[in-house]
C-alpha cells in the first residue's frame, strides 16, 4: 500500500507562525518560473504559419475578453506557454471565469449565479497557488477558484481541492479549510467520473488506518492493522503516525478500498493499484479474504503493466 500525499520540505519563510511539528510551504516569490520563461523565449518564433494564424483567429474572436470564452481561455494558453506573458493571461483567465449570467458562450457552465468556463478557473487557480511568472499570490483566493472551477465540473480542480483539504490546518493559509471527509468526496467523485489516480489516492486513505504517517508508503495490512511492528527501512523516515503531524484519521475501511483498486487498476492501468491489489489477495484484509488466484492474477497485471510502461 503507497501513499500519494507528500511531505514538502520545510521553509523558514512562511505564511503563519509553525510549530516544531507543523507542516511548512515556502513563500512563493514569482521568480520560481524565471529559467523556463528564458528558454521559452524563442518558442514563438518558431511556430509555423499555419498555427499562428490560428492564434491570431482565437485573439481576433476573443475581441479583449468580450469574446467567446473558449477564444479568450485558448489567448490566454498561448500567451503563457509560449509568450511567457502570465500577468496578461491571468487576467484573461479571471474574464473567462466569471461572465455575466447572460453570456452565451459554448461550454460555459452556471456557477453561483454567474457563468464561468472552468478550465479558466483551474489555470488560474494554480497561478495564485504558486504566484506563477510574478502574478500575486493568493492560496485564499487560490482555492476559492479551485473550488468554483470543481463545482463547474472540472475534474482536475477537484482533485487539486481534495488534496489542499488533506494538507495540515494552517499549513497553506489560514482562511483554506481542512476537511479529509470532504476530501474523500472529491476523490470518489473523480474516481468515478474515471481518473486513477483519484481512486488509488482514496483507497490509500482507507488502508492506512490510525498507526500509519500519511506519507509512509509499502504498509502492509499486517502493519496497518497494528499485527507487525512498523520497521523503519534504509533511507525511510519513520513510518509511524505521530498525531500532532497527522491530526486527522479516516477509518479503516478494505472492503471500499479493495473496489476503488480494481477501477484504478483495471479501467485507468494504475500500476500501483494492481499491485496493491496482489498484496491485499496474498495476505487477506478485514473483509477481504485472500484469494492466491486473483493475487496471481494480479502480480501478472502488475508485471504486464511494468513491461509495458517501463516501471512504476
Amino acid at each position: 500500500m503507497g501513499s500519494s500525499v507528500s511531505t514538502p520540505k520545510k521553509d523558514d519563510s512562511t505564511d503563519t507562525p509553525a510549530g516544531p511539528t507543523e507542516e511548512v510551504y515556502p513563500t512563493p516569490t514569482g521568480h520560481e518560473y524565471d529559467t523556463i520563461d528564458k528558454l521559452a523565449a524563442e518558442l514563438p518564433h518558431i511556430i509555423d504559419d499555419e498555427s499562428r494564424q490560428q492564434v491570431e483567429d482565437y485573439k481576433q474572436a476573443c475581441d479583449d475578453g468580450k469574446g467567446p470564452m473558449v477564444a479568450c481561455f485558448s489567448t490566454a494558453e498561448y500567451l503563457s506557454l509560449f509568450e511567457r506573458k502570465h500577468k496578461e493571461a491571468a487576467d484573461l483567465y479571471r474574464n473567462v471565469c466569471f461572465r455575466p449570467k447572460e453570456d452565451k458562450s459554448p461550454n460555459r457552465m452556471l456557477v453561483d449565479g454567474t457563468m464561468a468556463y472552468p478550465p479558466g478557473c483551474y489555470n488560474l487557480g494554480k497561478m495564485l497557488m504558486t504566484g506563477k511568472g510574478v502574478v500575486q499570490y493568493d492560496r485564499d483566493e487560490a482555492y476559492r477558484l479551485l473550488d468554483r472551477a470543481c463545482r463547474g465540473e472540472h475534474g482536475g480542480a477537484c482533485y487539486l481541492q481534495a488534496q489542499i483539504l488533506c494538507s495540515r490546518p494552517g499549513s497553506l493559509g489560514k482562511n483554506i479549510p481542512h476537511d479529509p471527509h470532504k476530501a474523500m468526496e472529491l476523490y470518489q467523485k473523480t474516481c468515478d467520473q474515471g481518473d486513477s489516480i483519484s481512486c488509488y489516492t482514496l483507497a490509500t486513505m482507507l488502508l492506512r488506518g490510525d498507526r500509519v504517517s500519511k506519507s509512509a508508503n509499502n504498509v502492509s495490512p499486517q502493519e496497518a492493522r497494528g499485527e507487525a511492528p512498523l520497521l523503519k527501512r534504509e533511507n525511510e523516515e519513520d513510518r509511524r503516525r505521530v498525531p500532532e503531524q497527522d491530526p486527522y484519521v479516516i477509518p479503516r475501511n478494505p472492503k471500499r478500498a479493495e473496489k476503488l483498486l480494481e477501477h484504478a487498476c483495471r479501467t485507468g492501468s494504475h500500476i500501483t493499484s494492481c499491485h496493491n491489489l496482489a498484496v491485499m489477495y496474498t495476505h487477506g484484509d478485514d473483509g477481504v479474504d485472500p484469494d492466491p488466484e486473483k493475487a496471481e492474477q494480479y502480480k501478472k497485471m502488475t508485471q504486464d503493466k511494468i513491461n509495458m510502461f517501463g516501471g512504476f
